[in-house]
């Protein structure tokens, strides 16, 4: 409107005439494209990468140290991989990929115990991914998951306050936070998360974009989180870190399990190892509220597992491991078994009450563990037993949620699943079978945790 014209002079049809035509008419709303969905994805992912990246680089610079970095455990559990790291000089970097069977220190601290090395003697004992004077590698995880280790380097050897761990630990929680929000925020997107769990590495990150929303400033000193921060509401179940694989490469078994005891902390596992071998485990804890501390464990299993030549070497590993991890009072009862590549051939061997049942179509050989549970003592070595299923024989792997009955009362357990008929026993499924024995069990006062199930096709 040019200066002087006064608007309410003009009719309102000259005033509106030239708006009309240039309302569009309404239009469907359509779903996104792909494109568009991943460059949303990439864009969360980048501001996220930005705001623990601005983490790290609070950590490093309110301890006075020269590095940090995040490694975050992959989908399979085989590998640690470099999520995100700070450096404050031009130094080397961290090694984008690191094995888990390799990373000792990284195990134990993912057990839950902090590992602290203040000199040249400390570091060199372990594994470190950057050659310093001193480090602290730090579990990052919440109440049920387990993320990945927060690693802080200083080139120079120094020693590490009480007070200082305790707030190192709080930006480890923070970190978790942050995935866990992150995660939370894209549950409901159609959007394709690389998070969950992250399979990309620091090194092939793509080309940074604009962010979805501004990353946070780099803090000045490591502070605790508000109380809103450190456990998201919301009704979403985080799914577990650690799950068997349902398809293993070896079709020479059948594997199932089932945790038969909601009460208390149980679980199965089973993971094809890079041997050809498969590893399957069942696992117990009395209490119920340790969850994190039997997702370590199995963890540990899993990270021992390509290392170890039997099932007794296992569980001694991993019992080193669970014991420097373990504040005390924990005992875990569990039954590994190492089936070979050849479809025939299984290592086995238990801790605590926990015990081993070869399940024919008219016998049931019972064999209960006469060792201390894993994390008790760190002296304890245990010992495996190797033997060779025949076709259709089963591998029962058993936790208690109570002390074991007698001996006499177990030989009892073959005459209760004689019952069924050899044919039967061999089109029954594997978790049918498994209640079957569990409920067998029962009968004899044998109240089972967990099971595993082995049988040879």
């Amino acid at each position: 409107m040019e200066p002087g014209t006064h608007q309410h002079s003009l009719p309102p049809t000259t005033v509106f005439a030239g708006v009309v035509p240039r309302v569009r008419p309404p239009q469907v709303a359509t779903s996104p494209t792909a494109a568009s969905q991943q460059a949303t994805a990439d864009a969360r992912r980048q501001a996220l990468n930005q705001r623990l990246t601005a983490v790290l680089q609070g950590l490093v610079q309110g301890f006075a140290c020269d590095a940090a970095t995040f490694y975050e455990l992959n989908s399979s559990t085989t590998e640690l991989l470099l999520r995100t790291e700070y450096h404050a000089a031009e130094t080397e970097s961290a090694p984008a990929r690191r094995p888990l069977a390799t990373a000792r220190a990284d195990v134990a601290a993912l057990a839950g115990s902090a590992i602290v090395l203040e000199d040249d003697l400390d570091v060199a004992g372990w594994p470190v991914p950057i050659w310093c004077g001193a480090a602290v590698c730090l579990p990052v995880s919440s109440d049920e998951t387990i993320h990945g280790t927060l690693w802080l380097y200083s080139n120079e050897p120094r020693a590490f306050a009480d007070a200082e761990l305790q707030l190192a630990e709080v930006v480890a929680g923070r970190l978790a936070v942050e995935l866990e929000l992150h995660r939370w925020r894209t549950a409901g997107s159609a959007a394709i998360d690389p998070v969950a769990p992250s399979e990309t590495l620091a090194s092939e990150k793509p080309t940074p974009k604009p962010p979805a929303e501004p990353p946070a400033e780099p803090a000045k000193a490591p502070q605790a989180p508000k109380a809103a921060e450190q456990k998201p509401t919301s009704n979403i179940v985080m799914p577990r870190l650690v799950r068997p694989n349902l398809v293993t490469q070896s079709q020479d078994w059948e594997l199932a399990g089932i945790n038969c005891n909601t009460d208390l902390g149980s679980f199965y596992d089973w993971q094809t190892l890079a041997d050809g071998r498969t590893l399957v485990t069942s696992g117990a804890i009395g209490q119920c509220d340790h969850e994190s501390w039997l997702e370590a464990a199995r963890i540990a299993l899993r990270a021992h597992a390509m290392q170890s030549l039997d099932a007794g070497e296992l569980l001694t590993n991993a019992n080193q491991t669970l014991w420097l991890a373990s504040p005390g009072g924990e005992g875990l009862a569990v039954a590994v078994a190492l089936l070979d590549g050849d479809g025939a051939h299984v290592s086995v061997a238990a801790a605590g009450e926990a015990g081993i049942a070869r399940w024919r179509a008219a016998t049931c050989d019972w064999t209960p563990a006469n060792c201390p549970p894993l994390g008790w003592s760190e002296r304890t070595i245990y010992t495996p037993k190797s033997a060779e299923l025949v076709v259709r024989e089963r591998l029962i792997l058993a936790t208690a949620s109570d002390k074991f009955p007698a001996p006499n009362a177990l030989m009892r357990l073959a005459d209760k699943l004689r019952h069924n008929s050899p044919a039967d026993l061999r089109t029954l499924p594997g978790k049918r079978a498994l209640r079957l024995f569990s409920e067998a069990a029962g009968t004899i006062g044998l109240q089972t945790a967990s099971l595993a199930l082995v049988r040879r096709r």
